[in-house]
Order: C-alpha cells, then structure tokens, then sequence
C-alpha cells in the first residue's frame, strides 16, 4: 500500500491493488494480504513513488503502478502486462482508496453512505439516496454506464448493487461544507463504498489482456476545497470509454 499525505495533515492509504484478478473463477493475480516485502520506491523527496514486479501467483504476468504528487492532487498509474501464451479474460481490479486518516471525515459504522456522492444522470447524488434491493447491505457498488464487464457478484449477493448506472467512474466524500477528498480511474468500471471501511473506489476498467499484451489505467486523487461539481464537469470531460471506440 501506498500513504498520501493530505494538505490538511493525515493520509489517505491506497492498497495499490487491493485485489487484481481476472475471471473465471476470480483466479488471483495479486492482492493486498500478498507475502511480499515492501518494492515502493520513493524518489523525489516523497513527490514521486512507484513499483514493478512480476505476480506471485500468476508467474509471467507483471503489473507496474505509480504515483506523482502535483499540489493537492495525486496522479496515479498502473498497468498490467501478460508475458504467457493464455489470455487473461475480464481482468478485476480494486484499488481501495483508505480516508480513515483524515480527521473530521466519516469513519466506520457512520455516515459515510451519505457524503459519498457519485455522477447519475448529470449530477452528482449522495450513495445514501440510490436505491438499492437491501437498504441495510454494507457495501454498496454501481456499474460505470456502457462498460461491458459485470462481475458484480459481490455487491449483488448482498442487495447493495445500485441501480442506476454511474455517468463514469467518480467519487468524492466530503466533510462539512468546505473539504473533500474526490478520486477519479479512466477508463472507469464501478464504484465500491463500504460502511465498515472509510473508502471510496472508483475502480478502472481492463476488459481481457491478450498474450504478450499490456493494459493500462490512470486515476487521480483529489484533496479539494468548495463544490464538488466543477471538479466532476473536469473528470466527466475526458473520462475514457474504450468500449464505444470503433474497430476497424
């Protein structure tokens, strides 16, 4: 995992990934609890850190991630390259974005549902106001609108899958009327928030990774001031879709 340091003190921790995977089966390529030593490096007096290795439990297949400190912003990066001869189909990633560090920002058990807010039809809702099947599931997820991989199974087991489609994949919690803490992944998949966990996840999209191929996403966190909107206008402008692209 990787702590970034807020401009208001404290950190957010990024489990970077938490859990990497691709389907059938949910078969592992890293996650969290992974018996490695630590292979961040950080350069630049703390502005810049980054890692590459190759999968414990997938030999072969290598992921490099990365991240840049730019004022009150942190740009992030990762792909993922496959060196064998299978395919690895519907790649799952979950980057899990820990604000349980920020003081005065919602911690477990409390209202984090409510001052989490997502992009749904053009404007942006609190988790709290989306219908969902079980009103008392823990975590709650939604599906970036077109994006074509639905492995949900987790949030729609529990009765916490919204209904309605993300605009793209964007988050923001916000404390008071003033602070917030915003995280945007392009090209985008969903969004993960857990009562139990202070997080956000606004987790990005790899669709199915070739032999010899490589994909890569870019996300960015934001520590921001005032409305969130304008910040959400900036994130829906260049939001990728890959999957509306033409072929051929």
């Amino acid at each position: 995992g990787l702590h970034v340091v807020s401009p208001w003190g404290g950190t957010v921790f990024i489990n970077f990934p938490e859990h990497l995977e691709y389907m059938p089966g949910t078969k592992g390529i890293a996650r969290h609890h992974d018996e490695r030593d630590n292979v961040w490096r950080v350069e630049e007096k703390g502005a810049r850190a980054h890692y590459s290795v190759e999968s414990l439990t997938d030999p072969g297949v290598f992921f490099h991630a990365e991240a840049r400190a730019d004022g009150e912003r942190a740009h992030l990066a990762f792909s993922i390259r496959n060196e064998t001869l299978t395919p690895r189909r519907s790649l799952r990633a979950m980057f899990c974005h820990d604000y349980g560090g920020l003081a005065g920002f919602p911690g477990p058990e409390t209202d984090n549902f409510a001052r989490t807010f997502v992009p749904v039809e053009g404007r942006l809702a609190s988790v709290a106001d989306l219908p969902v099947r079980t009103p008392s599931a823990r975590a709650r997820m939604a599906q970036a609108a077109g994006c074509p991989d639905h492995h949900n199974w987790w949030a729609e087991q529990m009765g916490g899958l919204i209904e309605a489609p993300l605009d793209f994949a964007f988050a923001a919690v916000r404390f008071g009327d003033d602070r917030h803490v915003a995280l945007s992944w392009t090209p985008g998949k969903c969004l993960l928030s857990n009562c139990a966990i202070p997080c956000i996840h606004a987790d990005p999209y790899f669709g199915d990774l070739p032999p010899d191929g490589e994909c890569s996403a870019t996300g960015t966190l934001v520590f921001g001031r005032g409305p969130v909107d304008d910040l959400a206008d900036e994130f829906r402008s260049r939001a990728q879709r890959p999957w509306l692209t033409p072929v051929g």
